[in-house]
């Protein structure tokens, strides 16, 4: 279960029961309560069903195309691998079309009809359905599997990993006595099985709650809370995002050293992978922590102090998924706006696909106020894990 401490804590002034109008958007009008900012009728319509956002990902929870899926992930996988991400986004799409479809695939033709899935795509449907197989996957040949070993090191990307192969190395041994390494490679060397490994959601709530703990050592009035897979309800978590904040909006400030300082000191951090200013605020540090205690694995831990007007938009993104989150960045697009990790905004002039003019951000007090805004039914973490 998510954690309900850092949940109810994260917002403190907000009035928690809301409406199902409030939770599903009113229509729009100018002035709405709670943007402070004028907000056109046409955000409100009903959005597409093409639109991952406006769905629950538990639409998905059966998937009637589980053959279909399998191949396409392992393609997705492949293309991953080799850095080619625009092909490998394409078969992400398919897939999670696939797994929301509310019955098998029988056909070339019944393919071409669902949202997100183009000729080409359904071509290779096609083929799996007719053979259950995949040409396109014999031909990635014998790189495939040792560029995955590769890219999993981690500060290895695809681009280091195909010149590691070029090189002729094959195994982790190879890397480790010939490769030219960095610092935060031979910590994903030093790790590897550990990182690899995504540890129990049980053991990801314990790693919050030491955060947690050494935040509010130092102010008790200071937020922490675990995103991620964690906060989706995932069984598994491959890391954890603790997100650091304080509601009077400047008391965040000079936290970062000192938590890092706390957990330095206890052991709990055992290695430093990055750490990084954003805008002379938002600070991020990623890390290796281990809990205290005997047979315990290292674990990737992120932690980033954020100012409390970019909380609710921080939330948002570093809960997820990536997939949940291109489709609320696209639908912004079409309105004129703009979301990232620190705001909403809107009145952004675009020409092509270059951006001219940021906008000014809308007060987003919380993650409510952002699907209000963008006219996108709330969905709960564990309802956006596409």
């Amino acid at each position: 279960m998510e954690s309900l401490h850092g949940v109810v804590k994260a917002f403190p002034k907000v009035k928690r029961s809301r409406t199902q109008e409030e939770r599903d958007g009113p229509p729009g009008k100018k002035g709405s309560k709670g943007d402070g900012d004028s907000v056109s009728a046409s955000q409100h319509k009903p959005l597409s069903s093409k639109w991952v956002c406006a769905q629950s990902s538990e639409s998905k929870s059966n998937n009637f195309n589980k053959l279909l899926t399998d191949k396409l992930e392992l393609l997705a996988k492949a293309y991953t691998h080799q850095g080619d991400k625009w092909r490998a986004l394409g078969y992400s799409k398919a897939v999670n079309a696939l797994k929301s479809y509310h019955k098998p695939v029988t056909s070339y033709q019944e393919a071409c009809q669902i949202p997100g899935i183009g000729k080409r795509m359904a071509d290779k449907i096609d083929e799996i359905m007719e053979s259950g197989h995949l040409r396109k996957l014999d031909q990635m040949g014998e790189a495939v599997p040792v560029l995955e070993l590769f890219t999993n090191v981690w500060g290895a990307g695809p681009k280091t990993a195909q010149l590691w192969y070029q090189q002729g190395f094959r195994t982790l041994e190879d890397i480790r006595t010939k490769a030219n390494l960095s610092n935060t490679q031979k910590i994903g060397l030093k790790h590897y099985d550990d990182l690899l490994d995504r540890m129990p959601r049980e053991e990801a709530a314990a790693i919050e709650t030491l955060v947690r703990e050494a935040v509010e050592a130092i102010d008790p009035n200071l937020l922490a809370m675990a995103c991620g897979s964690y906060r989706r309800r995932k069984a598994t978590c491959g890391d954890v995002d603790v997100l650091i904040t304080h509601p009077d909006g400047k008391s965040h400030r000079g936290v970062f050293i000192k938590v890092l300082q706390s957990l330095h000191h206890s052991g709990f951090l055992t290695d430093d992978l990055v750490s990084h200013e954003e805008n002379g605020q938002q600070k991020k540090y990623m890390g290796v922590c281990r809990l205290p205690g005997p047979h315990r694995h290292h674990r990737r831990l992120d932690i980033i102090v954020v100012p409390y007007s970019e909380f609710a938009c921080a939330i948002m993104y570093f809960t997820g998924s990536a997939h949940f989150n291109r489709s609320l960045r696209a639908l912004a697009k079409t309105k004129s706006m703009s979301l990232s990790e620190h705001s909403l905004n809107k009145d952004v002039l675009r020409q092509g696909s270059a951006k001219v003019y940021g906008g000014t951000p809308v007060a987003t007090a919380t993650e409510q106020d952002v699907f209000r805004v963008l006219g996108v039914p709330f969905r709960e973490p564990h309802e956006r894990d596409w």
